[in-house]
């Protein structure tokens, strides 16, 4: 008997006392992950998973009701006929990019089913009675409590059930080996992690920069705050109308633009552009009041804008910008 054989023999010995759907999805994921530790291509694990499968479809057929707890309803692949499997053909599968290197056919097959399985896990289980023949839903009904088994964070052993694309799923198994945690736990604590930073940013949101000094909020200090660019811009703006108003000669004045905001803030261009579009009509006017144009911005002897307006000099805070 040929190694494959074996393992799915020794497989279906193991589910023959397990009823409960954690332990049969366990017992499944080793033996994918055995194959995939004794072959490096994808290409090659095919054979010996369909093997394994099929020595659990030969112990265990498919039945046209549940006649077990162990069993689910299913309607994809042998053409689509309606039957009920055992769970562990289930779990006994590759991820998506094993799949995406065997081929066209398979690969289309496997993410069709993927696909339908994940649908009706996420059913409501009277929707999932509903897609049942109608023959078979007052045996459904009076099963499913015993079928239903909520699968746990702590179920989790196989960083394949994240469904993550290949890189992201690499930087994490590296990152889980480096600290020494199980991925169950690994996965709370990047929760945990992200959770306070979107909060964090929340409550960055809601802070009032305007008594923040200038310069502070130039600084690596407020860098990554939210509300950092859009204060600035004000600013800037309250600045070069205050230096334009002030000077007198045109030779002096600066056309307010996103360039020249950006020069002065430090902000990204596509920031200050959406923050500008706010601005439109001040700007405009403020531009058409001194007969500015874009060549005004243009001056010789290396002159920059950023050396002859200090913004926090003419606008120390926030506090008292028109």
């Amino acid at each position: 008997m040929a190694k494959w054989d074996e393992v799915g023999q020794e497989l279906v010995k193991k589910l023959g006392s397990v009823k409960k759907e954690s332990t049969i999805q366990k017992l499944a994921v080793a033996v994918v992950e055995q194959i995939r530790e004794s072959y490096e291509e994808p290409n090659s694990r095919r054979t010996p998973l369909s093997k394994v499968r099929k020595a659990v479809l030969e112990a265990f057929p498919d039945t046209e009701t549940q006649e077990h707890s162990w069993q689910y309803f299913t309607n994809k692949g042998k053409g689509n006929i309606e039957r009920y499997q055992h769970l562990a053909l289930k779990y006994l599968t590759l991820s998506t990019e094993e799949w995406d290197a065997v081929g066209d056919e398979a690969r289309q097959q496997w993410k069709a089913q993927q696909q339908a399985e994940k649908s009706e896990i996420q059913l409501e289980p009277e929707t999932q009675l509903e897609k049942q023949p109608k023959s078979q839903t007052k045996k459904k009904s009076q099963t499913v409590k015993s079928t239903e088994k909520e699968i746990t964070l702590n179920d989790m052993n196989n960083i394949s059930q994240l469904q993550l694309d290949a890189d992201t799923q690499a930087v994490v198994e590296a990152a889980i080996a480096h600290s020494g945690i199980s991925l169950a736990d690994f996965v709370r604590k990047a929760c945990q992690v992200y959770a306070k930073t979107i909060t964090g940013k929340v409550k960055q949101f809601s802070e009032d920069l305007t008594a923040v000094s200038t310069e502070e909020l130039k600084s690596d200090t407020y860098k990554t705050h939210p509300g950092r660019a859009e204060e600035l811009t004000r600013r800037a703006i309250y600045a070069l109308e205050i230096h334009n108003n002030n000077c007198t000669e045109k030779s002096q004045k600066w056309m307010i633009t996103q360039t020249a905001i950006q020069s002065l803030t430090g902000s990204k261009p596509a920031t200050i552009k959406a923050i500008l579009e706010n601005y439109k009509t001040r700007l405009d006017d403020h531009n058409a009041k001194h007969e500015l144009n874009a060549y005004d911005n243009r001056k010789g002897g290396g002159r920059q804008i950023e050396n002859e307006i200090d913004l926090a000099v003419l606008v120390p805070n926030g506090l008292d910008i028109a």
